[in-house]
């Protein structure tokens, strides 16, 4: 017991020695310039190289291997500081992006400048409330090892249109934080973005997990029309390996949890996106609304950082537009942020012809025409099947009409001269109705493209029409085409004295009011498609009507 007590006793004597010798003798340690590796950690790198390093991952130890950061001098510890709150700014051909050292460093405004017609986005983060310590790309770490607080301003230590770095260093020194956020020199809607963790004590280890947020914020008060078809709402999204996950902010009532291997994660509306790419994927996605808060984490697995060496996380952020040819560029999973649904596969193709038909015409409007045209002409053999199906429905609907009030009182004899006169007439009970089907697709999958094609985007026509992404603002085209679908409805429809067939053809008279009410809200750009291609089907049935009339002609000749 009392060898015990001598030898607490001579621990707690050597161990105030080694404070005094530490406080009054021992000679200023080096430390790591922000942004840079010293010379003990290229060293180590090139030891890494070599097959000596003992650390892992990304972790770089000062000195030849991890057992010689030990040997190092202990740093002193670091007395906190007041760091004022200020605001920086990085300026390319694409975007202007605002930063702050508030926060633990983060970009608090998005603003794209090229092309031109994106301008009128504006701030894509104006909806923060002012003074939020929650912007994107804010970075934490799960276990607690390594202590920041939330609202820490970090020192700013470069700050160019360029670069911003910023520094935090623990007041206890046993740690250095840097986030360096760089232009990108291949992709102009990149940024460089790397977190830098510096271990500053000389005897511990240091473990933990990296989270990195990546936030957006909607008015959880703002009221929102089912009517209403604006790329307002914001959108969780994560690419998993062979799999992407997203939630809109509308539809997220509890914490969704992936776990696997994440290309990229980040936060989106139908036109643009601010997402991180990282060099090392991370192992989880966490997506979580709080009030109007709706962000997207991405976890790593744990690292450990031996004394004196520094890990570094190199990620990408993109802050741009959802065009696939920008996304394909930057990384070919990233244009799965663009949702065309189940029918990706037809989406894609008119897109791409879009595309190529504006380059022809340098005007969207024009080129949506010429888009209209082509379809019209692929799809034209199933239309006429569909139209001369119609023309002999007038045909036999005065013979049917008989048959009916002959066979009244008799269904199944009915049923079978109804049958025998289709017959007769090469009429097709479902020939107008298949066709038509099968064109289903195709509209749809154009629908899905014009509403998610950022090219669209306040993209110019003609007169008033300065934003195919948008509704028409004087109802012009949708009344336009409600009046076309009601002149080609008494164009197809053969008038019928049967009284249940004339109820159901009174009926189909209110679907043109029906659908202009609904076409009202949708982008003017879908509507123009609708609309011609209206026209050109009005005129294809009277061509179909010309070629049945010529006929009966000549058969009543005959």
């Amino acid at each position: 017991m009392d060898q015990q007590k001598r030898f607490v006793l001579a621990m707690a004597i050597s161990g105030v020695l080694v404070l005094i010798w530490q406080y009054f003798f021992a000679p200023p340690p080096l430390t790591n310039p922000p942004g840079e590796n010293n010379a003990a950690v290229v060293k180590q790198e090139e030891g890494d190289k070599k097959g000596d390093a003992a650390t892992k991952g990304d972790t770089t130890a000062s000195g030849n291997d991890a057992k010689n950061g030990a040997d190092e001098k202990p740093l002193p510890k670091v007395e906190a500081k007041k760091v004022d709150v200020s605001s920086q700014e990085i300026v390319t051909d694409k975007f202007k992006l605002g930063l702050t050292n508030a926060g633990g460093g983060r970009i608090t405004s998005i603003e794209l400048l090229d092309p031109e017609q994106y301008q009128k986005a504006g701030d894509l983060l104006a909806e923060f409330p002012e003074g939020s310590m929650d912007y994107p790309f804010g970075v934490k770490f799960d276990k607690g090892s390594l202590n920041v607080p939330s609202d820490a301003a970090f020192e700013v230590v470069t700050s160019s249109k360029n670069e911003v770095v910023y520094r935090y260093v623990d007041p206890n020194g046993r740690f250095q934080l840097n986030k360096s956020f760089k232009v990108n020199e291949k992709h102009p809607y990149l940024l460089d973005f790397n977190v830098e963790i510096i271990n500053r004590s000389s005897s511990d280890s240091i473990t933990d997990k990296m989270v990195l947020e990546i936030s957006g914020y909607q008015d959880p008060d703002k009221e929102k029309s089912f009517l209403d078809f604006r790329p307002d709402e914001l959108e969780a999204i994560c690419r998993l390996e062979g799999d992407t996950e997203r939630e809109l902010f509308s539809s997220l009532e509890e914490i969704k949890t992936f776990d696997g291997v994440l290309k990229w994660g980040g936060i989106n509306t139908r036109y643009f996106m601010w997402s991180v790419i990282p060099e090392k994927a991370a192992e989880r996605c966490v997506m979580e609304k709080s009030k109007g808060l709706l962000t997207t984490r991405l976890t790593w697995d744990d690292f450990s950082i031996a004394p004196g060496a520094t890990h570094v996380y190199k990620q990408q952020l993109f802050a741009g537009v959802k065009d696939l040819d920008v996304l394909s560029a930057v990384e070919p999973d990233l244009g799965e942020s663009v949702d065309y649904g189940i029918l990706t596969i037809l989406a894609k193709p008119m897109r791409w012809l879009l595309n190529l038909f504006h380059s022809w015409l340098g005007n969207w409007g024009l080129a949506i025409i010429l888009l209209t045209l082509l379809i019209k002409i692929v799809t034209w053999p199933f239309t006429e099947k569909s139209y001369a199906n119609a023309e002999r429905m007038k045909e036999i609907q005065p013979k049917l009409d008989e048959l009916r009030t002959k066979h009244e009182n008799d269904q199944q004899r009915l049923a079978e001269e109804t049958m025998k006169l289709f017959q007769e007439n090469s009429f097709n009970p479902l020939g107008g109705c298949f066709p038509m089907l099968l064109q289903m697709p195709i509209l749809y999958g154009l629908y899905v493209m014009i509403i998610n094609s950022v090219e669209l985007y306040h993209a110019e026509f003609f007169l008033w029409y300065t934003d195919l992404s948008a509704r028409d603002p004087y109802f012009v085209l949708p009344i336009f085409m409600g009046a076309l679908m009601f002149a080609q409805q008494q164009f197809m429809t053969p008038q019928s004295t049967n009284p249940q067939q004339a109820q159901t053809q009174a009926m189909m008279k209110f679907m043109p009011i029906m659908f202009t009410a609904f076409m009202l809200f949708l982008p003017s750009g879908l509507v123009l498609y609708y609309s011609l291609n209206l026209v050109l089907g009005i005129l294809q049935q009277y061509l179909i009507r010309r070629k049945f009339a010529r006929r009966r002609e000549k058969a009543a000749v005959a």
